[in-house]
């Protein structure tokens, strides 16, 4: 295409390489421009992504890539926002074509590709930026206007904890957890690299030292000249943080790019008043900074992210005047060969764990193997360990590539979507499945496909690969609301509720997959057993279960009456009993609801929250309170949506007496047979240690850990 002559008096063409969510932030950026540009085209391939574009920019052309997009619109930026690996081959053809690029984060998939994009744009006479938005937030805009009164800078931290996402809403697989990591590791790496050149712009930027632990926390030394820098990433870090430390020979500042603020400590501080009212200037500026902050975003309704209109504009500007780009050649590759040393070592050629395979795997097990679905879940993950220590083949069935940290040595990882046909290979050699897999959050038609629909592929995988026995995990909360109210606890012989569609998707979910896998268990000829656990827990690490309140900030509103009783399950308990019920499935009950021998009470469980959450204050809303708001809750869900069931609040919050006949008589048969009995023995508190489980002594008389051993079955 020949490229057309630029007229930089009027705005910039702009087109969007990738129609997704990130797409839809650069739309609004651009519209934000003040009239520097426009957006005219947008290329994707899958159609459905560029509805939101869509409805962002009304007149915008699309098209289904962008070879074809720049062969027939003239365009002088070009934005992309696709996948990392397509960055670069995206990049070196929008700049081919005579375009600007704009290329999100990471830029590229290695220094070598990034220097060859960069290459390309210097003998085009073209310009680069990367999505390097944070440089352009007001945190990072006041820490470089504050620099001169720091003095001599000495330190700078660039600290990331975050939370790594969970499902799409299409109901598709996440990136794996190292791989979200590295995708948000640029922020805080050109943010350190950044200010680190502020100290001393002349000398090379070395990675001189890192360490990743066993969870992927990254800890880096970051060398500039005479300074060091450190860096922290972490997806294990609470709470979610995003913060730049930067320390000099005349004060100091501390910028939150999660809150919007910046404190700063400007002097030398060394007398002993500095040192008294210093907590009380860093918190005065903290509370006027931080209600500054949050109404500029809540009142006005943000709606890109945070520094992207201004990085954007500045290309913009730089382009238009022929000046240099907001973020430099330089820059960008000292981001990018520092993110490639870390992936280097998260990403290790070779390791201890089992490769990951796709489906259909080359090696079988001869019929002796356990299948495990959802094996990097929170109760998949802990099933796969026990039966690893029993000695057992263990195939685990993943949705995506688990993590380094996450793959157990020995395991043979399968990545396969069960929300698609599940190739007879995946379960070749298995003698029984354990079906851990199910959505656990998002829309309806997330939980058909993965829960109804995944339930209905594994199945039909088995019986053509000969595999006979299925454990199928359902959910206690399947049962007829009824039963929670006869003078006899629910058993097993309990029936499941008659109509599923107005408990949530979650619920409806496990219904409709337990009822299809006893169905299609019977068409097949598989003996289908089905397990429903009450809520899972972990008392060392404790998360509270859904029908003991919610959480509003730093208050606890517990529901109910503190004698409620709750059916929930030790999360070891739970695995240990999967695992047994695999390995000794002729003996295994049709059903079992998976509880806790001696259910806890809603006070046992608040006990157990103020032990893991000191700072949290508790409130307690009365049924007799709840029932009213309950009530002009569905009226509300009547009006506004008509069409869909009504669902009722306090059935969330009811309590769940279960009769624990069954597991009362089989958790000493499960705990006997662990294969971490013998370890549990030594343990201080005598109660069963689980994988992961911190084996230092509790202090004697500790809150909460008779009743951990009571949940656990000890």
């Amino acid at each position: 295409m020949a490229v057309h002559a630029r007229d930089f008096t009027r705005p910039l063409r702009v087109a969007l390489a990738g129609g997704g969510r990130m797409a839809l932030h650069h739309a609004r950026a651009i519209a934000r421009s003040g009239g520097l540009a426009q957006l005219v085209a947008v290329a994707d391939p899958v159609p459905a992504s560029l509805a939101s574009v869509r409805q962002a920019s009304l007149g915008v052309r699309e098209f289904p890539s962008l070879e074809e997009l720049l062969a027939t619109v003239a365009v002088d930026v070009v934005h992309v926002c696709t996948p990392a690996n397509t960055h670069a081959t995206l990049a070196r053809a929008a700049l081919g074509a005579g375009c600007h690029v704009y290329v999100e984060k990471p830029f590229a998939e290695s220094t070598v590709a990034a220097e060859q994009v960069l290459s390309l744009a210097s003998r085009q006479g073209l310009q680069v930026c990367p999505g390097h938005q944070c440089l352009f937030e007001r945190p990072a805009v006041r820490a470089q206007a504050l620099l001169p009164y720091l003095g001599d800078v000495v330190h700078v931290e660039s600290f990331f904890a975050f939370t790594p996402a969970g499902p799409r809403p299409t109901g598709t697989a996440p990136l794996a957890p190292h791989h979200q990591l590295l995708d948000i590791l640029p922020h805080p790496v050109y943010l350190l690299e950044h200010f680190l050149r502020q100290g001393d712009a002349r000398s090379p930027i070395d990675l001189i030292a890192i360490e990743v632990g066993p969870q992927g926390t990254v800890h880096a030394l970051v060398r500039c000249g005479r300074l060091t820098g450190t860096l922290v990433v972490t997806l294990e870090g609470r709470p979610v943080q995003h913060y730049l430390r930067l320390v000099g020979s005349h004060g100091m500042a501390q910028c939150d790019f999660v809150v919007g603020t910046v404190q700063r400590l400007l002097g030398p501080g060394t007398s002993g008043i500095d040192k008294v009212l210093a907590p009380f200037r860093l918190a005065r500026q903290l509370v006027g900074e931080a209600t500054s902050t949050l109404s500029t975003r809540v009142i006005p309704r943000q709606r890109s992210y945070p520094g992207l209109t201004e990085i954007t504009a500045a290309f913009y500007r730089a382009i238009q005047s022929g000046s240099a780009p907001p973020v430099s050649p330089d820059s960008i590759l000292a981001t990018q060969r520092i993110c490639d040393q870390i992936a280097a070592v998260i990403l290790p050629t070779t390791g201890t764990a089992a490769p990951v395979r796709p489906v259909p795997p080359t090696i079988a097990t001869g019929g002796s193997a356990v299948a495990v679905t959802g094996a990097t879940g929170l109760l998949g993950s802990e099933v796969v360990r026990e039966l690893t220590h029993a000695g057992t083949a263990v195939r685990a069935v993943v949705r995506r590539e688990p993590a380094p940290w996450e793959q157990i040595p020995g395991v043979e990882y399968v990545v396969a979507d069960l929300g698609a046909p599940l190739a007879t290979g995946a379960l070749r050699g298995c003698r029984v499945v354990v079906h851990c897999a199910a959505e656990t959050r998002g829309s309806w038609d997330a939980h058909q496909r993965n829960s109804i629909d995944a339930t209905r592929h594994l199945l039909s995988a088995a019986a053509a690969a000969r595999v006979r026995a299925i454990v199928h995990v359902s959910s206690l909360g399947v049962l007829a609301d009824g039963a929670s109210q006869r003078k006899a606890a629910p058993d097993e012989s309990t029936p499941p509720a008659p109509n599923s569609q107005d408990r949530g998707p979650y619920v409806w979910g496990k219904l409709e997959s337990e009822r299809l896998a006893l169905r299609l268990g019977e068409e097949l000829g598989l003996q289908v057993k089905v397990v429903r656990p009450g809520a899972i827990i972990d008392s060392r690490h404790f998360d509270p279960p859904g029908r003991l309140g919610r959480r509003v900030g730093p208050v606890f509103v517990a529901v109910g009456s503190p004698r409620d009783q709750l059916a929930v399950v030790e999360r070891s308990l739970a695995a240990r009993t999967l695992a047994w019920l695999a390995l000794h499935f002729d003996e295994a009950p049709e059903t079992l609801h998976l509880v806790a021998p001696q259910p806890p009470t809603k006070r046992d469980l608040v006990t157990l929250l103020r032990r893991t959450n000191p700072d949290l204050t508790v409130v307690w809303l009365p049924r007799a309170l709840l029932l009213p708001l309950a009530w002009l809750s569905i009226a509300l869900q009547k009006v506004l949506h008509p069409r869909r069931p009504a669902m009722n609040p306090a059935r969330a919050f009811a309590p769940q007496p279960v009769d624990t006949t069954r597991i009362q008589a089989l958790a000493p048969l499960v705990l006997t047979q662990s294969p971490r009995r013998s370890a549990a023995a030594s343990s201080p508190t005598g109660a069963v240690t689980g994988a992961g489980e911190d084996p230092r002594p509790r202090p004697r008389g500790h809150q909460g850990s008779s009743l951990a051993r009571r949940i656990s079955g000890e």
